[in-house]
């Protein structure tokens, strides 16, 4: 496989964001060779090298699809979740995500955070959706999850926010989130 194919395999995968891993899946390679063929497309400019085991096809690449992997499983949550909604006007540096366990990760200027929920909350899918393969939580559980972790939510417009949905989904939050919305509603 040379590195045209390479690049088409890549193009083709419907991703922006590679780890070593997905380089040596998506190439069917050993390691070593995933290694040595991501290096020398990089010096070719061929790819781009993001951080330590991130690359991209170049630098268009998909910021909250590099929040996924940089913890994996994740999804993207808190402010960014509400301005990927329409919900909140101001675009930050920073990108929260919820997880299993804390991170943060600088790339490209961008500070990218993950914080650890408990699991039976973060394993119940209910608000969270896939689109373009990033896993992002709907304005509602993103308002919640900003209760959950005492963080306040900016929301600009809330005619965007379905307040019987939110009300619905606090349930499954601790007490204190759902006085939180009961306030907020």
């Amino acid at each position: 496989m040379n590195n045209s194919d390479r690049l088409k395999v890549l193009m083709e995968s419907g991703r922006t964001v590679f780890t070593p891993l997905d380089l040596r899946m998506l190439w069917r390679v050993n390691t070593l060779n995933a290694k040595i063929s991501a290096v020398r497309m990089v010096e070719k400019g061929l790819i781009v090298r993001l951080a330590t085991g991130y690359y991209a096809l170049n630098d268009r690449y998909n910021r909250y699809e590099l929040a996924n992997r940089i913890v994996s499983p994740s999804y993207v949550s808190f402010q960014t979740a509400l301005f990927y909604a329409g919900i909140n006007f101001q675009a930050r540096e920073e990108i929260g995500s919820v997880a299993l366990r804390d991170h943060r990760k600088e790339v490209g200027g961008t500070l990218y955070t993950s914080v650890a929920m408990k699991k039976e909350l973060f394993f119940n899918a209910e608000g969270v959706v896939t689109r373009e393969g990033v896993a992002i939580a709907l304005p509602e559980r993103a308002i919640l999850d900003s209760f959950y972790f005492g963080y306040l939510p900016d929301i600009d417009d809330t005619g965007k926010v379905n307040k019987t949905y939110l009300a619905k989904l606090s349930l499954m939050y601790p007490k204190t989130v759902q006085k939180k919305v009961k306030g907020l509603l």
